[in-house]
């Protein structure tokens, strides 16, 4: 059903989901703007969702975004600049795309999830996926990543690093089989590749020694 109040549209080079936590640094007037339209509702008792979107400036590439909700506002200064925290709510599809505000503003289609029960031998196999990815890069990189508990397909995907279409695909699915199944598609693509360069790491690190000094007789 078409949402018959507009949001605020925030067009950024990234893609959210629900259950995300952003940190944003509001520094443009017509965001400025935006943050206090949003929080003058909130002292109406109102709740003004921000609709964040791929795209950059006034130009939207993507069909779904995710609706993002004020949490906190960690830091006000005297110019008007904000740091704030946001949270992933629900996902939506944009219908109109209204350009009279100094911000962008859409009347969406909020967007859920067909009812399934989610397959627990999927979501195990997209999580014991992601722990052999994590550490491979932490063998390569040397960087510790803290998972935490994952629970459905948008967490895992927060911790994984996708490249953009894949995120906007998972973000425009509408079962969460369905991104179960294409995280493990995914893990199974780029798994071998890393555990390749895991092995040229191993490889170089030891100037190209392989641990074998039997002599020749």
């Amino acid at each position: 059903m078409l949402d018959c109040n507009p949001i605020p549209l925030f067009p950024l080079p990234i893609v959210v989901f629900p259950g995300q936590i952003v940190p944003l640094h509001i520094f443009e007037p017509r965001y400025k703007q935006m943050l206090a339209d949003v929080r003058a509702a909130d002292k109406r008792g109102e709740t003004l969702p921000i609709g964040m979107i791929l795209g950059e400036d006034r130009e939207v590439q993507g069909e779904v975004g995710c609706a993002m909700l004020l949490a906190k506002v960690l830091d006000e200064f005297d110019d008007g600049r904000l740091n704030i925290i946001v949270r992933g709510a629900r996902r939506f599809r944009i219908a109109r795309i209204d350009e009279h505000k100094p911000y962008l503003e859409a009347w969406v289609e909020y967007v859920d999830d067909t009812e399934e029960p989610t397959d627990p031998v999927l979501l195990a196999k997209a999580v014991a996926a992601l722990e052999t990815l994590v550490k491979q890069l932490e063998e390569v990189t040397g960087a510790h990543a803290d998972m935490g508990s994952l629970q459905n397909a948008f967490q895992i995907a927060q911790v994984t690093g996708l490249d953009l279409k894949i995120r906007q695909q998972l973000l425009e699915m509408t079962t969460e089989n369905g991104r179960l199944h294409a995280l493990c598609e995914y893990f199974e693509r780029i798994i071998p590749q890393l555990e390749a360069e895991r092995k040229l790491h191993r490889l170089t690190s030891s100037n190209g020694h392989t641990g074998d000094h039997r002599k020749g007789s």
